[in-house]
């Protein structure tokens, strides 16, 4: 087994005082159960002053096997993941954690070329934040996630409906219901949950059903950064969202590629 690679980020803590800590967190919203899976204590201690100063109930642990147990114990609204742990790697936690729900996965690493952001985004992450960063940069991403991932009220979205109920998705659980075929042509429902950033895509395609959207105009959907790098996100989100619900980029039944501008939805909404 070759030896892991090690790097100490140093972060310097500034000094405020009550009235100029910077507000990141949305007042209105209701603090977030956040679990840090960071392996250096110095970044994990400072992380974890800067969340709940920002009203976030925190859980921090060092290494990949006590993030599962204290997930499993506890769960969390967000995960906040270092990729170079001791023993369990973060992919492998990663991987882990999704296959038990659809919680927002916030990748922190001293890996930062751009195959590397693209490899843990295409794993499942719905953001990531390459070391050294700032603390106030995180907090700000945190609020980020948290608002595009909260459950919407009724009043905001119902219950998606596409192909005559081909594709049925609750866009508050993110779980969805996709009708196939058996070989004798019976239909088969399939139940699955998509990521949040998987979810927001799809429903901001569904909002102007036949409208070509651009990788920058879906990028404000997932609430990140317009640049080359990140607008491959959403690349990587149509990617997965194709092979989870049977879209066939030849022949699309639901999102279509327009070469050089974005996606369109093609499947028909039901309530249109």
């Amino acid at each position: 087994m070759g030896s892991r690679r090690e790097e100490r980020v140093k972060i310097t803590l500034p000094v405020f005082t009550s009235s100029e800590w910077p507000p990141h967190y949305d007042a209105h919203m209701p603090g977030a159960r956040i679990l840090i899976v960071e392996d250096e204590p110095q970044l994990r201690s400072l992380l974890r002053l800067y969340l709940e100063r920002d009203g976030h109930q925190v859980t921090d642990v060092g290494d990949g096997m006590a993030a599962l147990a204290a997930f499993d114990a506890d769960g969390a609204d967000l995960v906040i993941l270092d990729l170079m742990l001791p023993g369990m790697q973060g992919e492998a936690v990663l991987e882990a954690l999704r296959e038990g729900g659809g919680v927002p996965i916030l990748i922190t690493s001293a890996k930062r070329t751009d195959a590397e952001r693209i490899a843990g985004l295409r794993l499942g992450a719905d953001d990531y934040l390459a070391k050294p960063f700032n603390p106030h940069e995180l907090t700000a991403r945190v609020a980020a996630i948290l608002r595009r991932t909260r459950p919407p009220t009724a009043a905001e979205e119902g219950i998606l409906s596409l192909e005559r109920g081909r594709l049925v998705l609750d866009p508050a659980s993110r779980r969805y219901t996709l009708t196939g075929a058996d070989a004798t042509g019976e239909p088969v429902p399939v139940a699955g949950r998509l990521t949040p950033g998987e979810a927001a895509l799809l429903v901001a395609l569904a909002r102007r059903p036949g409208t070509v959207l651009s990788r920058e105009v879906l990028l404000e959907a997932v609430a990140r950064r317009p640049d080359e790098v990140y607008e491959r996100v959403v690349d990587v989100h149509v990617a997965n969202l194709r092979r989870k619900l049977g879209d066939d980029a030849g022949a699309p039944w639901l999102i279509e590629t327009i070469p050089a501008t974005g996606y369109r939805l093609v499947a028909s909404r039901d309530d249109s």
